[in-house]
């Protein structure tokens, strides 16, 4: 019994080791109170305290990672770690947040020419493009707007609502839907210009009818299957990593969804796997040193010793008040009721936030009366033929830009050309897709300023959305694509 205990210790102490050779700490002193740092387009993140001091854990070594720093008066600073900086127990990133300058700000707007700019105190979360006209979410802390522009930005409606509102959403019938945390809003614009409401449903329907239909080829509807997302901190099936695909013929009674093509992004789910593996040890660990085993004992009937009559489990004095939800059998997939330390928390975080949060990037594409699916995480073309079968798989090739490329295409459906995102130095660029030969490369900048908070393509321009600390407002630019 003793040895099996030391041998538990020893194995508890060499987990905890090798989690703690993967976890470095960025920290430092900005002199400025409640400045957000984040890493770009994440919710990973922290801010400073009253004295401008900041930590945050960083989870994985392995990958460049760009730290996003920004503040209401301030300039947005941006600060790149490489792989090799990562290495290190702890880094010191103390920089000087630089105050705006309004006149210098106004001059800039002028400079850039911005397509539109917000009121004031609120920020773009969103734009979609539909029927000839532009759509725009705009977000304040407890209520959202939509603001309706023609293609030269001149507002032709605007609707308040009295909830908040995340995204944007087009379906594949051409339905424009507000996407909120718990419902969603189905809207559209009136032949007087105004934004009406249609219906309200819930977000499980949006997630488990609406988003499944991706589009329609050669009589049917091709959809897809959809990971049961409760939330952002919620336990996905493969962490998302895998992709279905069906056709259900149009038109046909009962007709039932024929399997087309499936798709898994095996790296993307072994370094969930890994990092979920890692978080089960950590919970398991901190479970069992919150618990201490109490015997009791009675004297023996000689005299001579005593015997153990009954064992009970007894919670230590420190630790939280849960008991082992994992090997009860009643975790319900919450990863949040498992964060019983802050180095849970934070490897909870990460995995949500920067590991799980982009599923598996398989995007269809119509092309000569043909479907493709773009498998941009295997890097390969699978086309499917009039009888729903595959036709052809070929290589999908980076000609150039490979470490640039973001793993994302955008579609301009006014012009059926479809785009590689690649970014260099924090500014977006985007390269033309060749259906034919199965190539893309990176092409031209496509943004006036670094990581833009939104970004799409239509018409034949690249639309991207800011945020204005200086101003505090929302800001959108565009570009023409070439």
């Amino acid at each position: 019994m003793k040895k099996n205990f030391i041998l538990a210790l020893l194995l508890l102490f060499l987990a905890s080791s090798l989690f703690a050779q993967t976890k470095t700490t960025v920290f430092g002193n900005l002199g400025v109170e409640n400045v957000n740092i984040s890493i770009v387009n994440t919710q990973y993140g922290t801010s400073t305290d009253a004295k401008g001091h900041y930590e945050l854990p960083l989870f994985d070594r392995t990958e460049a990672v760009n730290l996003y720093y920004s503040c209401i008066g301030y300039q947005d600073t941006v600060v790149s770690l490489t792989p090799k900086q990562l290495q290190r127990d702890s880094i010191n990133v103390s920089i000087r947040m630089r105050k705006m300058s309004y006149d210098l700000q106004e001059v800039g707007v002028s400079a850039y020419s911005d397509f539109y700019r917000s009121g004031t105190n609120r920020n773009i979360a969103d734009i979609a493009f539909l029927d000839g006209k532009i759509y725009l979410l705009e977000n304040k802390p407890n209520t959202s707007s939509m603001v309706v522009l023609d293609t030269e930005g001149v507002v032709q409606a605007h609707k308040d609502f009295d909830q908040l509102f995340e995204k944007l959403h087009i379906d594949a019938f051409n339905d424009l839907i507000l996407v909120g945390q718990d419902s969603c809003l189905q809207v559209y614009l009136d032949e007087k210009q105004g934004v009406l409401p249609v219906s309200t449903f819930s977000r499980d329907d949006y997630r488990n009818k609406l988003l499944k239909i991706v589009c329609e080829y050669n009589g049917a509807n091709i959809v897809k299957t959809i990971v049961h997302d409760r939330g952002l901190y919620w336990l996905k099936f493969n962490h998302g990593k895998s992709q279905d695909f069906f056709y259900v013929m149009k038109g046909v009674p009962d007709a039932k969804p024929q399997y087309l093509c499936s798709f898994i992004d095996t790296l993307g789910y072994r370094a969930c796997q890994s990092a979920w593996m890692k978080i089960q040890n950590e919970y398991h660990q901190a479970m069992a040193e919150n618990f201490t085993l109490e015997s009791n004992y009675v004297e023996n009937d000689n005299g001579k010793g005593e015997s153990i009559v009954s064992k009970s489990i007894k919670k230590a004095e420190r630790g939280s008040p849960g008991i082992d939800l994992i090997n009860e059998g009643t975790w319900d997939g919450n990863l949040v009721r498992l964060a019983e330390t802050p180095t849970l928390l934070g490897m909870i975080q990460w995995y949500c936030s920067m590991l799980a949060k982009k599923e598996c990037q398989v995007v269809p594409l119509k092309v000569n009366g043909l479907l493709q699916f773009a498998d941009l995480d295997n890097r390969e073309i699978v086309e499917i033929g009039p009888d729903f079968k595959i036709a052809k798989r070929q290589p999908l090739k980076i000609t150039s830009g490979e470490k640039q490329f973001q793993n994302e295409f955008l579609t301009d459906k006014a012009t059926g050309k479809t785009y590689g995102l690649f970014v260099d130095n924090g500014m977006n660029h985007l390269g033309i897709y060749d259906p034919e030969a199965g190539t893309v490369g990176m092409g031209q900048k496509a943004s006036k300023k670094i990581f833009p908070r939104v970004f799409k393509v239509h018409g034949g321009y690249a639309y991207s959305v800011f945020f204005d600390s200086g101003s505090n407002r929302g800001v959108i630019s565009r570009m023409k694509i070439e």
